[in-house]
């Protein structure tokens, strides 16, 4: 690491000022000024590339019946919980993904000073070792049978009791278990809960340093029947649709676009959309049509 009086001398600053700011910053890639030119600066910056967030990190995998695979193809999912309570899912076709879902959790999360997970063979690998050293971060490894000591053991459970409430309430098929998942885990993120830890703010806020926005978890429930606008609709079929809402569509549209659930089984991102009206609730002829379009979907 540099020292004050080098900072001082290229910056121009003084030294006390220099010390201060050595005492509040980090220098997580370091190389040699002084070596050989060849080869000077290494390639590898993902030190640097990735937020930094003072936290841990749990991580554990969860996995659904074979009879629930769902809707993409997903068996099982990869939960990160931070000791403040945020939680990043990551649906997987299998736990041999986990090296994936831990750089997908690093880019759009962050890096935390220590990931914490059980003994099974995917969490040690040599792959997901060499990341974790590149990216500047602590793997720890828990000893077996000890799963008490994972705090995501903990939140796997309270996690799956939300998502499973979430589906009987509005009697959703069970192949849309991950987009319930997904959307539940944003609100878990955005809930002010009353928790020491989190000094009355959000665990997205206590964990990232920023306010979250709920605009797009906050207009629509889960699986709730609303009518879209059809981008391509032939006469004389109508142009407004009746579909289902499965929450935010990620890396799809602008951010207040949803999926929605096509009468066909298709699943597509549309962000024209409305609820449904008191009149088209009441209305005999909408009630039978919302009764074909679920049975439709169960039949499928």
């Amino acid at each position: 690491r540099i020292s004050a009086e080098f900072l001082q001398k290229i910056w121009r600053i003084d030294e006390d000022t220099a010390k201060r700011t050595i005492k509040t910053t980090t220098q997580l890639n370091r190389q040699d000024i002084n070596s050989k030119l060849s080869r000077n600066f290494g390639t590898n910056d993902r030190m640097l590339r990735y937020r930094r967030i003072k936290s841990h990190f749990f991580t554990d995998t969860f996995f659904v019946p074979g009879k629930a695979t769902s809707h993409r193809g997903f068996r099982c999912m990869q939960i990160f919980v931070s000791d403040k309570g945020y939680v990043f899912v990551v649906p997987m076709k299998s736990e041999s993904e986990f090296p994936k879902a831990l750089k997908m959790f690093a880019k759009e999360v962050g890096v935390p000073e220590v990931v914490v997970a059980d003994s099974h063979k995917c969490h040690k690998s040599k792959e997901v070792k060499a990341f974790c050293h590149k990216i500047g971060t602590t793997l720890r490894i828990l000893e077996g049978s000890t799963q008490w000591a994972n705090r995501a053991e903990v939140y796997v459970g309270l996690f799956k009791e939300a998502v499973r409430k979430d589906m009987l309430e509005k009697d959703a098929p069970l192949i849309f278990w991950d987009y319930c998942a997904g959307r539940r885990a944003l609100i878990t993120n955005m809930t002010a809960k009353d928790l020491f830890q989190l000094q009355g703010t959000t665990p997205h806020t206590a964990t990232v340093d920023e306010e979250g926005d709920i605009s797009n978890i906050c207009q629509f429930g889960w699986y709730e029947q609303v009518y879209f606008k059809e981008t391509v609709s032939a006469v004389p079929y109508p142009v407004e649709v009746l579909g289902h809402c499965l929450g935010p569509a990620k890396n799809e549209g602008i951010e207040m676009t949803p999926w929605m659930l096509k009468k066909n089984g298709e699943i597509m991102p549309r962000r024209s959309l409305h609820c449904l009206t008191p009149e088209e609730m009441s209305q005999n002829i909408e009630i039978a049509r919302r009764k074909d379009f679920d049975a439709m979907i169960k039949a499928k």
